[in-house]
């Protein structure tokens, strides 16, 4: 999974999708297109359950790159 998540992305079959944002997101299947979230890279960000852990990993990831920046 992409470390460098984007507030809004085009799926594939060009519907617009807003990770970590499930019920305004087009590809929820709920909005007249089909579900999207196979396709989406960030999908596990509409799920709470993995949210603190996807965080985590960001921020650590960040602090990694601005050590080996600093160097």
């Amino acid at each position: 999974m992409s470390k460098h998540i984007p507030e809004k992305t085009i799926d594939i079959t060009g519907v617009e999708l807003v990770p970590g944002t499930p019920a305004a997101c087009f590809g929820n299947g709920e909005q007249g297109f089909e579900r999207c979230c196979d396709e989406c890279d960030c999908f596990l960000l509409c799920f709470s359950e993995f949210e603190a852990q996807i965080k985590e990993n960001i921020v650590e990831s960040k602090n990694n790159t601005e050590k080996q920046s600093k160097k």
